[in-house]
């Protein structure tokens, strides 16, 4: 499939980002009759945004610091009133949003990608106007992309230092460490990408656990105790006192799907956002929580994958109607989470989609240059 080469300027992109999210930001908004539930809103309603409490210290968080950090200073400025909250939260998804289309314009630009598809992908995409003003995944992929951008253009240092907070804020960014190692030539400036990465996470973390002794159980193993959401093998684990054995069945098929990926960044086949798409698929396909804000982390490296077939752009739109009908039905079901349901049903649908995305990518795409394996990233910067 040809996509026209319409070179649009950046302030076009712009523009549509900032449509798009307007869009997120009405459907999720509170005060909106029939707004759509979004975890920014659900926080509220706990102690620790509306008495404006320290994450990790004076209450429970689930998500890394980073993500606490964001709901912490959105209260504080909010006031721990609502909508004062909600419109500080919102004004910062909406910078990652400016920050994530900016790199990944630029980026299309200099690999002589189509700036249509950027729009596609990064400010079109129904998944990122349902889901960009929902969770932290917006400011999560805008990091990572920065991070991989400056990478690429042997900046080091600071490539690692936003490598940090993206892992701050999400923790599967780590599957891409590998990766980044692999595509760095001395053994260095691999122990420099290692140290700038690390310390931060290692700090940060080391800390919390010295206020709150309790920080890591609430934290790390608060979605370990989850149950299946949005995963495609609840069909095969239909009964919830077997998903525990569902959840070794997830860990063994992650590795394995995992590590034939690993094993063809050796081979130094396709190229890097091709494998960052890949990895996080491989993830979300064997992951026994795949929240429906999670395809957000996919959509730039989409926008960077070029040329992509037909059937890639038919799979991408099942993908996409599948993954908005999650939310738009969740509601409906006494339980959403069962096997039959429709948001499960559609869950199916979606991994089948993304399932046929990830195959045609390995098959067809990997087969390209390595585009990073180079020695420009001798110099540490």
């Amino acid at each position: 499939m040809r996509i026209p080469k319409i070179k649009l300027d950046l302030k076009f992109a712009l523009v549509a980002a900032t449509l798009s999210f307007i869009t997120s930001y009405i459907i999720h908004h509170p005060k909106v009759p029939g707004n759509i539930y979004s975890d920014i809103m659900s926080f509220w309603y706990r102690p620790l945004v509306r008495d404006v409490l320290i994450p990790y210290v004076n209450y429970e968080f689930e998500y890394p610091p980073l993500a606490g950090l964001v709901t912490y200073v959105s209260a504080l400025i909010g006031g721990g009133q609502l909508i004062p909250y909600y419109n500080v939260f919102s004004a910062i998804v909406f910078l990652s949003h400016i920050l994530l289309i900016t790199v990944v314009y630029r980026l299309a630009v200099e690999k002589n990608i189509p700036t249509t598809i950027v729009l596609i992908f990064s400010a079109l995409s129904p998944s990122l106007i349902m889901y960009s003003n929902y969770n932290f995944d917006t400011i999560y992929i805008a990091l990572l992309i920065t991070s991989l951008a400056l990478f690429e253009k042997g900046k080091l240092k600071s490539s690692a230092l936003l490598f940090s907070a993206s892992i701050l804020m999400k923790l599967t960014s780590i599957l891409l460490l590998p990766l980044l190692l692999f595509h760095i030539n001395n053994k260095k400036d691999r122990l420099t990408c290692l140290f700038y990465v690390l310390v931060p996470i290692i700090s940060v973390n080391l800390i919390l656990q010295f206020l709150n002794h309790n920080f890591i159980d609430e934290t790390y193993f608060y979605h370990v105790r989850w149950g299946l959401e949005n995963a495609w093998f609840v069909y095969l684990f239909p009964q919830r006192d077997w998903w525990d054995t569902a959840k070794i069945f997830s860990f063994l098929l992650m590795l394995y799907a995992l590590s034939k990926i690993y094993l063809k960044i050796i081979d130094g086949d396709g190229n890097v956002y091709e494998y960052s798409f890949m990895i996080f698929s491989a993830f979300l396909l064997t992951s026994y929580v795949f929240t429906p804000q999670m395809v957000i982390w996919l959509l730039p490296f989409m926008a960077l994958m070029n040329p992509i077939s037909t059937t890639f752009y038919i799979a991408y739109t099942i993908l996409e109607v599948a993954n908005v009908g999650i939310i738009l039905t969740w509601f409906m079901e006494e339980d959403p989470l069962a096997a039959g349901s429709i948001p499960q049903n559609l869950a199916l649908i979606r991994a089948a989609a993304l399932f046929y995305l990830l195959l045609q990518v390995y098959y067809n795409k990997a087969g390209k240059k390595m585009v990073w394996r180079t020695n420009s990233l001798q110099e540490v910067s």
